[in-house]
């Protein structure tokens, strides 16, 4: 009989529906809940939303703990306390408010937020600690910082504090004590000292659900008679959607037929409207604005290929969403995405500058815009590898298998469970 662990999992971030970090602690959660019983620290204003949510779901449940500071660090929050300070003061908070129930559990996971220079305060607890999967250790390329105009210095102190991070001590601390320290991606992997790699697993952070993954979609190209490629993400710098529209403008003089969707918002939008006008593109662009997150799958299945150009990302959700959908993908080879797209599912372009970079991937749509074989064997290598190894379900087990790894335990070992890389 496999033995059911007793685990505590702080996840500040966590809430249904959110999508980013919230969804990623709410699918941990109740992940490994299906094989243990799991405790879930967050923080008390989730509450309402995991309550509602919990009334209705059918399956094994984890246990919720809520805490947030006392009255005067909600005050300081609401009066511009950055939300990284509040956060590192609102752990030492949980573990002094745990303190002596630390005791009664097998296992301790850490899950959110999964910057990995704040992995939380598990040290000293006599148990076992998993760390992530975490990230953050992407910086944006330095040749794209000027085009971030007023937000570049901002950029450019994150950059900095990201290589600095290696002159904190709490990041000794933490990973020192931990068992186990899962990594969402390369850079982040580089940005841990050395001494702590054999403790690493590499893993992405994020998932899908099995019942988002389609089977291929009806050729939409053969009903619309123009190709069209979809963008989808929030309007901000970080996200390039300028870098999509100057590689569709490039494309799109060869093959002007051709059609491109942004989906989102943010405080980009009027500039961007603004640089798609000076590129001359007209109603070749569609700006579809935001839409709920139930409705993105439908919207990707209506077009012919994804187009994902964020600069700085741990993974990117939206791209194995695409995947998913059976979509073939123009992407950026770095960060996040060059972990979760391969040269079989995708056309990833090496960012330089950002001219380069822009022709690059507008040569790869055209790529894609003319060849209807390639994005069939894209959109399908793509979708079974969201089946292969980022199915919400399938990530839940290799996480079970890593608890029971590192949990001496007389039987439910499973030696066998490889992750794919």
């Amino acid at each position: 009989m496999v033995t059911r662990l007793k685990v505590l999992m702080s996840a500040y971030a966590c809430e249904p529906g959110r999508g980013s970090e919230p969804e990623v602690g709410w699918q941990w959660a109740f992940q490994m809940a299906r094989f243990h019983e799991v405790t879930v620290v967050t923080r008390a204003n989730n509450r309402a939303v995991i309550d509602r949510a919990l009334a209705d779901y059918p399956g094994a449940k984890p246990e919720f703990i809520y805490y947030d500071l006392p009255a005067w660090g909600l005050w300081l929050k609401r009066h511009g306390l950055p939300v990284a300070l509040y956060y590192f003061l609102w752990h030492i908070g949980v573990r002094r408010h745990l303190a002596s129930e630390l005791g009664r559990f097998d296992l301790i996971h850490h899950v959110t937020f999964n910057s990995f220079r704040q992995p939380g305060f598990w040290w000293f607890c006599g148990r076992p600690v998993v760390l992530g999967p975490l990230g953050g250790g992407q910086i944006c390329p330095w040749r794209f910082l000027p085009r971030f105009g007023s937000r570049m210095l901002p950029e450019l102190f994150r950059s900095l504090s990201v290589v600095g991070s290696v002159l904190l001590p709490h990041i000794y601390i933490c990973f020192h004590f931990a068992t186990r320290i899962l990594v969402a991606n390369q850079d982040t992997v580089e940005r841990i000292p050395k001494r702590y790699h054999n403790k690493i697993v590499r893993m992405l952070e994020t998932g899908i659900p099995a019942g988002m993954v389609q089977p291929p979609p009806h050729e939409p190209v053969a009903r619309g008679g123009a190709v069209k490629f979809i963008w989808v993400s929030r309007l901000e710098k970080i996200k390039a959607c300028s870098l999509a529209l100057e590689a569709f403008a490039y494309a799109r003089k060869a093959e002007p037929a051709l059609r491109l969707t942004i989906v989102g918002d943010g405080p980009d939008a009027d500039f961007l409207k603004a640089t798609a006008n000076h590129l001359s593109l007209g109603d070749s662009v569609h700006w579809h604005g935001r839409v709920a997150k139930d409705d993105i799958p439908r919207l990707l299945r209506e077009h012919d290929g994804f187009v994902f150009t964020s600069v700085r990302d741990t993974s990117g959700n939206v791209l194995l969403e695409a995947m998913a959908a059976g979509l073939p993908a123009v992407t950026l080879r770095h960060h996040g995405a060059a972990e979760i797209a391969t040269d079989e599912t995708a056309l990833r372009i090496q960012p330089s500058g950002f001219r380069a970079t822009a022709t690059a991937l507008g040569e790869a749509m055209l790529r894609l815009a003319r060849d209807s074989e390639l994005r069939a064997r894209l959109g399908n290598a793509g979708r079974q590898r969201i089946l292969d190894v980022y199915v919400w379900d399938r990530k839940g087990e290799w996480m079970n298998a890593i608890y029971h790894r590192i949990v001496p335990l007389a039987h439910g070992e499973s030696e066998g469970l490889a992750r794919p890389q």
